[in-house]
C-alpha cells in the first residue's frame, strides 16, 4: 500500500486488521485508500462494529464513530457507510467518491456465491495462491451444479492458482474440468499450456499427435509461448541468467574460479524459493 499522508484523526497504536484484504490499517486515510482501490470487492462485511470502535478509540474520530454506529443500528447500506467515511475524511475529490459509491452500488446485485468468488479472486490476483485455493475449494462445494457458468469460472481460476504454484499437472486437470463444464476456449488453451509446461517436448508432441482435435489450438498456444519468451528476455531474471553463464565460462577458462558462479546461483535460487513460499502462504 502506498504511503498515506495523515490528515484526519491520529495514527493508531494498534492496527485494524481487515481480514477481507489481509491487511493491517493504521489510519483512516489508509482505510479510505483501500475503499477506493478495492471498491468492487466491498460489501456489508466491511460494516463491522470493531472497525467503528477502532476509529473511535485508536484514531480519535469520535464524531465519525458516532455517525457510523447510527448507520449500523439503522442497518444502512454499504454505500452509505463507505460514503460517510470518505466524505468525512475528504481525502478524495467528489467525483472519485461518487465513482466509488457507484461501483459499490453496482455490485450489490451479486449473489453470495459471486461475492465469495470475488474475495478468492482478490487473493489470486495478489498471488496468495494457497489461500485462494482454499476459498475456491470451499465455494465449489456450495455452488449448485446447475450454475455451470460460475462453476466453470471457478474451476478455471483454480487452474490458474495451481499454475502459479508450478503445479502444472493439477492445473491442467482443473482447466480441463472447466472446459468440459462450459466449452470455454480460454480454458482449453490454458489446459494445453499447462501440459506444455509439464511435459518434455517429445511427450507433448506425441500427445498432440494422439489428439488431432487440439492441433489448431496448440498452434495458438505455441505462439503465445513464443511471445512470453520474448518478453522474458528483457527481465531481470534473464539478465541474471546471462551473467551467471558468463561467470561459469570465465570460471572454466584460464584456470579461473567457479566460486562466484555458484555464489550467484545460490542467491538466485534463494530468491526464487522465497517468492514461491509467498505464493503458497
Amino acid at each position: 500500500m502506498s504511503q498515506i499522508i495523515l490528515g484526519t484523526g491520529r495514527y493508531a497504536e494498534e492496527p485494524y486488521f481487515m481480514d477481507k484484504f489481509y491487511v493491517n490499517l493504521y489510519s483512516v486515510e489508509e482505510l479510505c485508500y483501500l475503499f477506493v482501490e478495492k471498491a468492487e470487492l466491498l460489501d456489508q462485511d466491511v460494516m463491522q462494529p470493531k472497525m467503528v470502535r477502532w476509529l473511535d478509540e485508536q484514531c480519535g474520530l469520535n464524531q465519525l464513530a458516532h455517525t457510523l454506529y447510527s448507520l449500523l443500528n439503522q442497518k444502512a447500506s454499504t454505500v452509505a457507510y463507505v460514503g460517510t467515511i470518505l466524505e468525512y475524511v475528504n481525502l478524495y475529490p467528489e467525483d472519485v467518491i461518487a465513482g466509488t459509491e457507484e461501483i459499490i452500488k453496482s455490485n450489490e446485485g451479486l449473489n453470495p456465491y459471486e461475492r465469495k468468488k470475488a474475495k478468492a479472486d482478490y487473493l489470486l490476483q495478489n498471488r496468495k495462491y494457497h489461500a485462494a485455493m482454499e476459498q475456491y475449494h470451499g465455494l465449489l462445494a456450495q455452488i449448485p451444479e446447475t450454475d455451470r457458468l460460475l462453476r466453470a469460472k471457478l474451476l478455471h481460476n483454480m487452474g490458474v492458482a495451481c499454475a502459479g504454484m508450478f503445479m502444472f499437472r493439477q492445473a491442467a486437470d482443473w482447466f480441463m474440468q472447466s472446459y468440459r463444464t462450459d466449452q470455454n476456449h480460454e480454458s482449453l488453451m490454458s489446459y494445453l499450456a499447462a501440459l506444455r509446461m509439464q511435459y518434455q517436448d517429445k511427450d507433448y508432441i506425441a500427445f498432440i499427435s494422439e489428439h488431432p482435435e487440439y492441433h489448431d489450438v496448440s498452434l495458438k498456444v505455441e505462439k503465445k509461448i513464443e511471445q512470453a519468451s520474448g518478453q522474458f528476455e528483457g527481465t531481470d531474471e534473464n539478465r541474471m541468467l546471462f551473467t551467471l553463464q558468463v561467470l561459469k565460462e570465465e570460471g572454466n577458462s584460464n584456470l579461473g574460479s567457479t566460486v562466484p558462479y555458484y555464489n550467484e546461483i545460490e542467491k538466485l535460487t534463494t530468491n526464487l524459493k522465497e517468492k514461491y513460499r509467498e505464493y503458497v502462504s
